[in-house]
């Protein structure tokens, strides 16, 4: 049987006080691992990190904007510092919106750049700088279906999810004498509340478009676009990242795995 032990390493989470970055979390703490919860609303970090430590992990809540450069390489060097290194990264932070794309502005961009796109270089470059003399780590940048394909309803979204999958190539083959792998992952269709955050909830737009409810939306697109018939779960992403931080994905870096249920097939 397969046991993925993380006891003993620390890995930092962007955005794990959301829904997908929470899931992640949740993983990484039940195979061991000290996890620091990192989120721009201390209270959702510390929320995370609370539950985790009830059900027997070890958290530690993290404030991080990580649309602040400066925030972020703050909260790494501590990290560094108290714990002496960073095994595991995983860049969960985001937001999107769903416009149509005539009807998006260049604020939208630039805002969806700087959290989707801009704030995963500058979270990578602050580990690799404690990553690279050890000549040890694993980065995991959690990207999207968008990543892959774009929709008229985020172009946005899907240019910044684009550009986080050639980022995370380049970061990897940057990195690859130094025995660090770096990976992404291409969620599909998970119901968090990051639409909801952002006033543009994908399934709000839709039923508006459609003229149907959420769960008949849900059921609709779930039987018409994933083979295995069901939607993704937090959890799926976090065993994911498990198993790309593990010695078992020791050989696997520059890749963009999909989680998906068969949505994807490129």
């Amino acid at each position: 049987m397969v046991n993925f032990d993380f006891t003993g390493q620390n890995v930092l989470i962007t955005g794990a006080g959301g829904g997908i970055g929470g899931g992640i979390a949740d993983v990484f703490a039940k195979a061991g691992a000290k996890v620091y919860v990192a989120d721009w609303k201390l209270e959702n970090a510390e929320k995370k990190a609370a539950e985790i430590k009830a059900a027997g992990g070890e958290a530690v809540p993290v404030l991080l904007d990580v649309t602040k450069k400066e925030q972020i390489d703050a909260a790494v060097d501590k990290i560094a510092a108290d714990d002496g290194r960073i095994d595991n990264l995983v860049t969960c932070a985001g937001a999107m919106y769903n416009v149509p794309y005539m009807n998006t502005t260049e604020e939208q961009l630039r805002t969806l750049l700087d959290i989707n796109l801009i704030s995963v270089n500058n979270t990578c470059q602050a580990v690799l700088r404690h990553m690279i003399p050890r000549k040890q780590g694993k980065i995991v940048n959690v990207q999207s279906s968008a990543s892959r394909e774009g929709h008229p309803l985020c172009a946005h979204y899907a240019a910044s999810k684009f550009g986080v999958m050639g980022l995370t190539q380049s970061i990897a083959l940057s990195v690859a004498k130094e025995n660090i792998n770096v990976n992404g992952l291409c969620p599909g269709f998970i119901d968090t509340q990051l639409g909801a955050q952002q006033n543009s909830n994908l399934w709000d737009v839709l039923m508006k478009n459609w003229g149907k409810s959420k769960e008949e939306m849900m059921s609709v697109l779930v039987a018409r676009d994933v083979p295995m018939g069901r939607l993704q779960t937090p959890e799926d992403i976090g065993n994911a990242a498990l198993f790309l931080c593990s010695d078992y994905a020791k050989n696997i870096t520059a890749q963009s795995l999909n989680i998906d249920g068969g949505m994807k097939l490129n």
